[in-house]
């Protein structure tokens, strides 16, 4: 089964619609042959570090056991053509669940000479397409180092002049690239270019999942049949129909669905139609060419990279020789130099524009050196369980050092440190969530939040230790006094206007420095210096010390059809069924009531219309929530800490009254809130500072009644309501 598959079904929190734990097959036939000897084979094995998969095999807590645990007599193998991760949390984990380590291993130049994988050969194809790079875009791909957002990819995918380009690039040499693979990025660019390559004679089809953005929307069926796909990928590999006649396919086009797992041993040509950032992806789609002649393919493999002119220098995978990228670990955010320049010139920028604000003295904006910490990240890609391994550095100052230091401490030794921390795909809410008592335990929330990164430097340095078990290296800025305006400006003060512009000049310029590097500009160094002068001559005079200035503040399965979809949509009248949301603006999801995973059918009875925050809050558990129904079928009340769960997490609803009420509604498993009087916009309504729950008859009010502080603390802290004094629950006949 496929390793996503197997994370969900073997162990969750999913409820049925009595309240009570699910098992699922998967489930049941571990425990049922737990003293049975069993060989488990990991495909694709170097995405086996990966959290869920991890956990999937050696488990991460008593609760939550891993196959390792639960088959004891279990052996594993791990099987990949993608070398081995360099870093060191990585490889780390590999050997935890490998426990034999590397049994047997060939060499890519070893492989290439016996004829098992085929040379690369690398043509690089300018599209000629300009592309803009506003700063949010630049930032997004250097700092974060993420792939191209969505809306750029649908730009380039419905480019005519560049389709048509990609199409020629093969026509002209079809002889040479033989069968070829092109990756593409939308479903409508797969038809466009197997419509033209059509039209040119050439034998070529396509293959592609979900035809449109949301594939639980409530209008159209969004997925192209998997049996379609199945039977195109067979004429592919065999060169016959269905029928078996011959129908040989030179070309065949998908979106994302061969990186992994498809052997198609002919293939002589991939096409990437566009750069990434990403550089497992690149390797992996790389990889569907290099099958050499002793694995039936050829001794020479034409890798066809197409590229855009871009209007700014961005850092794209690129391959390296063999059949694998360079996947040393990248810096994510800014080298410590340009920190300390960002700093300066966002303190300049702040005095000029207010005089009456001093430049902060040396010791507040040059660091005394920095942390570098080394954290992996879930692949930006989204669609494969995969990882990258990024570089990136804490900054320390004369007056939070010693914090920085104790807080490393306390989170080296910290047993109880929560399993969370070492996962790649952590939301930002959930490590803001942690850090914040932390924060205020450790540090200066004015002081030292300079540049107002302080929680995510904390987060940095306990996803390192989480992920490495290891403190992060520390390195001193031991030049740093060099560049001490402060003490330069003591000989500076008595100097004329002229003969102090030549002095700046000269020390602006002096070889080796790195005034350059920090200011930028002679005018922001002349800047910073003058306000040194100023300091020192202020001090003489007794004025007052300039203060420091205040910092910058389920598994695969088979989908509702458009006929079907329309008449849930008819019958549950176009609204959401646990919030309430009547919007015609907002689109809404066909949800099935018993999750796929355990057998819910896909018919009219298990469907109900949810928006995607109701849809997705609750899928967290895969939990079987029935909102047609008005009476919660639990035996007795959830514990309070899953309402406070609900209310922690991440709100992007700005309507409190749907927010509480979808809360309310999980947490009693059913469309429990029958109405809500609140009036967050009149002060002078009786409805503004208490609120009324009206419940549904037959759902017991003691529920909501013995968590009500949670539940008024929920609403001031997530809900932004923190006028409300008191909640009544009351139930409606």
């Amino acid at each position: 089964m496929s390793i996503p598959t197997a994370i969900s079904n073997l162990n969750t929190n999913a409820l049925d619609g009595f309240g009570k734990i699910c098992k699922t097959a998967l489930r049941e036939y571990v425990e049922h042959y737990q003293d049975s000897e069993f060989f488990v084979v990991i495909d694709e094995a170097h995405h086996s570090p990966a959290y869920g998969c991890r956990n999937l095999l050696i488990g991460n807590s008593e609760s939550k056991p891993g196959l390792r645990t639960l088959l004891p007599k279990s052996q594993f193998l791990g099987l990949t053509a993608t070398p081995t991760h360099n870093d060191r949390a990585i490889r780390g984990w590999l050997w935890d669940i490998f426990k034999d380590k590397v049994i047997y291993e060939a060499e890519k130049a070893t492989l290439i000479a016996q004829g098992i994988l085929a040379r690369p050969n690398y043509i690089e194809v300018p599209t000629g397409k300009k592309v803009e790079v506003d700063d949010k875009l630049f930032y997004s791909l250097t700092r974060q180092h993420k792939d191209l957002p969505e809306s750029i990819i649908e730009i380039l995918a419905r480019d005519k002049d560049r389709n048509n380009l990609i199409v020629n690039a093969y026509v002209k040499n079809k002889e040479k690239y033989g069968k070829t693979i092109i990756f593409a990025d939308r479903w409508f660019q797969c038809v466009y270019l197997k419509e033209k390559l059509l039209e040119k004679g050439i034998q070529a089809d396509a293959i592609y999942s979900h035809i449109g953005a949301d594939p639980g929307s409530e209008t159209g069926s969004n997925q192209r049949d998997a049996n379609k796909n199945q039977k195109i990928l067979e004429r592919f590999k065999t060169g016959k129909d269905e029928y078996g006649n011959d129908a040989p396919l030179d070309v065949l086009i998908n979106v994302r669905m061969l990186t992994e797992g498809a052997d198609v041993p002919s293939v002589r040509t991939v096409f990437l139609t566009r750069q990434t950032t990403s550089s497992i992806l690149m390797t992996q789609m790389i990889g569907r060419a290099l099958r050499g002649e002793k694995a039936g393919g050829g001794s020479e493999a034409n890798i066809v990279l197409f590229f855009d002119e871009w209007e700014r220098l961005i850092d794209w995978a690129v391959p390296d020789g063999g059949d694998t990228v360079d996947n040393k670990p990248s810096v994510k955010g800014y080298f410590p130099l340009e920190y300390i320049s960002i700093c300066l010139v966002e303190e300049l920028a702040r005095h000029i524009k207010n005089p009456d604000i001093p430049l902060p003295p040396f010791s507040a904006i040059f660091p005394v050196g920095w942390y570098q910490t080394d954290v992996v990240y879930a692949n930006t890609d989204g669609q494969t369980d995969s990882m990258e391994s990024f570089v990136e550095f804490v900054m320390a100052y004369e007056h939070n050092k010693d914090k920085f230091d104790d807080f490393i401490e306390f989170i080296s030794n910290n047993k109880n440190l929560d399993d969370e921390w070492a996962r790649e795909d952590l939301s930002e809410s959930w490590c803001q969530s942690q850090i914040e008592p932390w924060a205020a335990q450790y540090f200066d929330l004015e002081a030292d939040n300079f540049g107002n990164k302080l929680y995510a430097d904390l987060a940095r340095l306990v996803r390192h230790v989480a992920q490495t078990e290891e403190k992060p290296s520390y390195y001193s800025f031991a030049d740093r006094w060099r560049y001490n305006l402060d003490n330069l400006a003591e000989a500076w003060t008595d100097l004329s206007f002229k003969t102090l512009k030549e002095e700046l000049k000269k020390e602006f310029s002096s070889p080796g420095s790195l005034w350059k590097t920090f200011y930028k500009t002679f005018s922001r160094f002349e800047t910073a210096a003058s306000a040194a002068i100023m300091r020192i001559l202020d001090k003489e005079t007794g004025s007052p010390p300039p203060t420091t200035p205040p910092t910058t503040p389920p598994p695969q399965s088979t989908s509702f059809t458009p006929e079907q979809k329309a008449q849930i949509v008819q019958r549950d009248g176009y609204r959401c069924l646990c919030c309430g949301i009547d919007d015609r603006r907002v689109r809404l999801q066909v949800d099935h009531i018993t999750p796929r995973m355990f057998g819910g059918p896909t018919v009219i009875e298990n469907g109900q219309l949810l928006c995607q925050p109701c849809n997705s809050t609750k899928y967290v558990g895969t939990h079987e929530i029935n909102f047609r129904q008005t009476q919660s079928p639990l035996e007795k009340s959830k514990d309070r800490i899953e309402l406070q769960n609900l209310l922690s997490k991440p709100n992007n609803d700005n309507n409190p009254i749907r927010s509480l009420t979808r809360v309310i509604n999980i947490f009693y498993h059913c469309r429990a809130v029958k109405a809500i009087d609140c009036d967050f916009t009149n002060r002078r309504s009786p409805h503004y500072y208490v609120w009324t729950i009206h419940l549904h008859k037959g759902n017991d009010p003691d529920w909501l009644l013995s968590c009500k502080n949670d539940l008024i603390a929920g609403i001031h802290q997530k809900l932004g309501c923190a006028y409300l004094q008191d909640i009544q629950i009351c139930v409606s006949e």
